[in-house]
């Protein structure tokens, strides 16, 4: 056990420095691609768990709508929750949404956020992209966090068109729109500007 944690730290450390790379606001930021979404139907934490900071302090275990179970180990990387809320209601089943990176069955760095209020078990609505990438199958958030994309994207303004996805981003990039995520499929279903 100690050498597959070990061996997901180097590995992580490894795949941060080659993912490391300029954002279109000019900024270094470490991408994460996001491997698996899922709602969380229990959580259970060490007496000692922690979130806060670059890694976890204890462990953490997660049993999943899809009916998997996840250990995150301690020293796991976190997300800094700067775009989208840590979730930290524990005690209410699919109250959380789990967001990972992941190395095989390992965590290698995760966020768990609030579940949308409505039909939070199917859907997770999250700030716009800012770019896509990898020939349009990745979508990027502005914190970094990298999505599939599902073809076709639904593009949603009112009466505003838009030409292509590409377009909606250049036109509503951000806190300019959100995108909604299916957590079926794990994929960016639909984008909507922001009312």
């Amino acid at each position: 056990l100690l050498a597959s944690v070990v061996a997901v730290a180097v590995g992580a450390a490894v795949a941060a420095a080659f993912l490391l790379t300029n954002d279109s606001a000019g900024t270094d930021r470490v991408l994460r691609r996001i491997d698996l979404v899922a709602s969380v139907d229990a959580v259970n934490v060490d007496a000692d768990f922690s979130m806060e900071g670059p890694t976890t302090r204890g462990a953490m275990r997660l049993d999943l709508d899809d009916l998997r179970t996840l250990v995150i180990g301690e020293g796991t990387l976190v997300d800094d929750h700067s775009l989208v809320p840590a979730c930290t209601t524990f005690d209410t089943a699919n109250s959380c949404v789990l967001l990972a990176d992941m190395l095989g069955d390992a965590v290698v760095w995760f966020a768990l956020v609030p579940a949308d209020t409505v039909r939070g078990r199917e859907r997770l609505t999250l700030p716009g992209l800012v770019d896509m990438r990898e020939n349009g199958s990745l979508g990027v958030l502005a914190n970094g966090w990298t999505l599939r994309l599902a073809t076709p994207v639904v593009r949603e303004c009112g009466d505003v068109d838009t030409v292509n996805l590409r377009d909606f981003i250049t036109r509503f990039p951000a806190s300019a729109s959100t995108v909604g995520v299916d957590l079926v499929t794990d994929q960016v279903t639909r984008v909507d500007c922001a009312d």
